[in-house]
């Protein structure tokens, strides 16, 4: 049995992201009680990096006043990942239905924008500023990183064909990329 699935993922631990996805999914046909099922999932994911502020107390080599350079950094991520969880599931009745199990995560396609701004003062403080540039930088990749993990997942509705909306938790094992998915699926 195929089924489709479709929703959104929440990271709590990370800042602005948004997170889409849609997934296939192979299970007996009909399932009832114990059985196994495996997803293919297409992710699109956005988040806001860590942001840094560096100070540094510069000194002049001519006779002038030590200076403060004070380093602002931010950086965006795009990415799209291919997860691939993998669960055993089992029907408490004809409309709930519980499941555990694992997960594999590779960032295909990156993505990093990087904004960095340079301040430099007259003095050791921030007082008066003397110049300020600015540069965003940009940066793709693939393949990037793999991730994995432990699921739990639940789900009402249709529990062995038809309609069912979810909720799974996904437990990384990377600090920072825990999060929860809800979902609508069908399965045929």
């Amino acid at each position: 049995s195929i089924g489709a699935k479709a929703g959104y993922n929440f990271f709590p631990d990370l800042e602005n992201s948004k997170s889409y996805f849609v997934t296939a999914t192979l299970s007996p046909y009909k399932s009832y009680r114990w059985y196994w099922q495996v997803e293919l999932q297409n992710n699109l994911h956005s988040y806001n990096g860590e942001s840094k502020i560096t100070d540094e107390i510069v000194d002049n080599p001519n006779g002038t006043p030590p200076q403060l350079y004070r380093t602002y950094s931010e950086s965006t991520f795009e990415n799209y990942t291919i997860e691939v969880p993998v669960l055993i599931r089992y029907n408490l009745n004809n409309y709930i239905g519980v499941g555990a199990g694992i997960q594999a995560n590779v960032n295909v396609s990156q993505k990093q924008e990087i904004f960095e701004k340079q301040e430099i003062y007259e003095g050791p403080n921030d007082n008066f500023l003397i110049n300020s540039r600015e540069r965003n930088t940009s940066e793709k990749a693939s393949f990037t990183s793999f991730k994995s993990g432990l699921l739990l997942d639940f789900t009402a509705g249709f529990a062995r064909i038809g309609p069912s909306i979810g909720a799974r938790y996904n437990m990384s094992f990377e600090k920072n990329f825990s999060y929860w998915q809800l979902y609508a699926i069908w399965k045929f």
